[in-house]
């Protein structure tokens, strides 16, 4: 009994350890704020020239002493002599550092920011940078050093979509946002009645209650808030993939798992991102099966309304698709000719037997990276910005998921060709799960304002050459969302065992080896001896989260605490590598309830279970995991027999979803 109760500690400190923030409870210094005011006027409308006279003072030479250095490496050099040469990517030319000199550039500018000994050495080459560096170059460069630097990885960053509003929203609304004349408060060649005034941000109900309270009013008193609506709200599909949260988890976790140089557990990590990527595509498919849309098998040739966005440079996206599938046809066939000969030739020219010994990973290496940067080694790209090959746009292209499909039907095809059996026990003994009970499954539209702040010029913020903020700008506009829910496990067990439950939403039937399943879940916990209820609640599922105050809310929160007015946690805003809760679940219907299933499955522990922090973007050490089985198990590849996964410790169970009119309260 009291190893259980031990079991049951362990499980519990798991679960609540993987869905909170860094350093939750503790309350900053005034040396932490001052970094993080620098770095949040750093990111202010970072695509416009910097007015900031300090930072501007700051800023005018780059750091060249090495001893400020803890390595001075061959890529600094070479991005100090492409600077010496004055050959550095002009600041108003698109980046991606898919190609191949943005991305040795990428690794210069990084070096110089992530090996700096003191915080005043990275402070004058963050500012030298926002003064004569792309903007898209510094941003991923700042980005991956405050992600994978220990001492700095406190230090929040805004999210992706407030930083470069313009590629998640549509061309219209960003238009109209940057004619925005705010000392007039009027609209050049518009109309006023998109703008309205508000004295409130929604959603309202933030964890911490961040927002409606005292302390909210106090740090935001001086703050004239004014509200966008977009000239067409999304609707049906567009729900999901024209989502801001939706397509900045993708971006932020690609963000997080390149420029490792020595990542460990690679291969960990690389199961970690392709079920991922098989996550969005069920997601993605579920969401069509909702919308009564073809979902099994995805034409390119199919045509979906969407809507027109354009670069953070306002440049338009052109369409090479066409191109881009050729290269993958290339790609398919190398993949094909592996698995029907079993050998692959690799790039530097020698022949493996891929059924040999651990051949097959060095097979799944080179055939399937999982960094993007590296893609350039088997396709290459057009270098005008493409929205299908923009990690801010691409969840937004239907072709993308269509691609996506083939890449992991290949990918499952090798592994389930070449990858050894498991070497772990994958059924308990001596237990059943009887029954699933779950609560009403609801979903509804809500509104929701996005910052979009970093649209307006600049010049609205400087008085008397003097950084202010006094006003925000938000488009509130209509997202999906869920009502909380709760599952119930009814298991029996002949004795005290640990367990795994992954629990899985697919539609209402099908062949199983076409239908997608999508993971909603997965947790530790102890069965004892007779039966057991276990109960899981949605907001506690591992690896998403809520909502999170905005750019402006977190600078003058930052401002209220440097007045010693505020108590500043240093858990104050979500991890940026969290899945959005609120799209857990498709739409449902409101004149029929949509038919879908849970499947769950139970799976032995084997008490080698870690907790990494990918949640906040951390994989330098790997991925968490409650075992040693491929993550998506059993469907990380194509399945023989259904018989291999049904059994006592595995269960159907049919559930509804209802999509309910909720306007008249979540408008305001």
């Amino acid at each position: 009994m009291r190893f259980g109760y031990f079991l049951l500690l362990i499980s519990l400190l798991l679960q609540l350890q993987h869905n909170v923030s860094l350093f939750p409870g503790n309350i900053v210094n005034h040396y932490y704020l001052n970094k993080q005011r620098f770095l949040l006027e750093m990111l202010h409308h970072l695509h416009e020239p910097l007015l900031h006279e300090q930072w501007l003072g700051l800023g005018q030479q780059i750091v060249t002493d090495k001893s400020q250095y803890v390595h001075y490496n061959y890529h600094m050099v070479q991005f100090y002599q492409l600077l010496s040469n004055g050959r550095l990517l002009p600041r108003d030319v698109y980046y991606n550092p898919q190609q191949p000199e943005h991305y040795q550039q990428t690794l210069g500018l990084f070096h110089f920011f992530y090996n700096t000994r003191e915080w005043s050495t990275l402070r004058q080459n963050i500012c030298w940078a926002r003064i004569f560096v792309n903007p898209g170059l510094f941003l991923y460069a700042l980005m991956q050093t405050l992600m994978k630097r220990d001492d700095y990885r406190a230090l929040i960053v805004p999210k992706i979509y407030e930083l470069l509003p313009a590629p998640y929203y549509d061309e219209q609304l960003v238009h109209t946002a940057i004619s925005f004349n705010f000392a007039n408060q009027v609209w050049e060649n518009e109309t006023e009645s998109k703008l309205q005034k508000s004295k409130q941000l929604l959603p309202l109900n933030l964890d911490g209650e961040l927002r409606n309270t005292s302390k909210w009013s106090e740090a935001m008193s001086e703050v004239q808030i004014l509200s966008l609506k977009p000239n067409e709200e999304a609707k049906g599909l567009a729900l999901l993939t024209e989502d801001p949260g939706w397509r900045a988890y993708w971006y932020s976790i690609n963000m997080a798992t390149s420029l490792i140089e020595e990542p460990q557990e690679t291969e960990r990590l690389r199961d970690w991102w392709y079920w991922q990527l098989s996550q969005l595509l069920a997601r993605y498919k579920l969401e069509r099966y909702g919308q009564r849309i073809e979902y099994r098998r995805l034409l390119e040739s199919e045509k979906l309304k969407t809507s027109k966005t354009r670069t953070w440079l306002y440049q338009r996206y052109g369409d090479k698709s066409e191109d881009i599938a050729e290269q993958l046809k290339k790609w398919e066939f190398k993949v094909e000719e592996a698995l029907a000969t079993g050998s692959y030739q690799l790039s530097n020219g020698s022949t493996i037997d891929l059924s040999h010994g651990q051949n097959w990973q060095i097979g799944l290496t080179e055939l399937f990276p999982y960094d993007l940067n590296q893609l350039q080694l088997h396709f290459k790209f057009p270098k005008e910005p493409q929205q299908l090959l923009d990690l801010h746009t691409m969840l937004g292209d239907h072709k993308f998921y269509t691609f996506a499909d083939r890449i992991l039907r290949f990918y499952r095809a090798y592994r389930a060709a070449f990858q050894p059996d498991y070497t772990q026990q994958i059924k308990p003994t001596e237990m059943q799960l009887l029954q699933v009970q779950v609560s009403p499954l609801i979903t509804y539209e809500e509104s929701v304002d996005f910052d979009i702040s970093n649209l307006l010029h600049t010049r609205h913020f400087y008085f008397d050459n003097q950084f202010v903020w006094p006003q925000t700008l938000q488009v509130r506009r209509q997202r999906l969302q869920h009502q909380p829910f709760t599952i119930n496990f009814q298991l029996e067990s002949n004795k005290t065992q640990s367990i795994i439950l992954r629990t899985f939403l697919t539609t209402a039937g099908g062949d199983l080896h076409e239908e997608p399943f999508y993971q909603l879940d997965a947790f530790l916990t102890v069965l004892h001896a007779g039966n057991n209820t276990i109960t899981r609640e949605s907001v506690d599922f591992a690896g998403t989260v809520g909502d999170h105050l905005s750019f402006t809310e977190l600078y003058h929160y930052v401002r209220l605490a440097e007045r010693d007015e505020f108590d500043f946690p240093l858990n104050i805003t979500i991890p940026s590598c969290g899945f959005p809760r609120r799209l857990l679940l498709p739409q449902g219907d409101m004149k029929q309830p949509l038919a879908m299933r849970l499947f769950v499955l139970a799976t032995p522990y084997n008490f080698k279970a870690r907790q990494e922090q990918e949640l906040i973007c951390d994989f330098s050490n790997g991925v968490s995991s409650w075992d040693e089985l491929p993550f998506g198990y059993p469907f990380e590849r194509q399945l023989e027999e259904e018989s291999e996964f049904l059994g006592e410790n595995a269960l159907f169970q049919a559930v509804e979803i209802v999509h309910e009119d909720r306007s008249s309260l979540t408008k305001q």
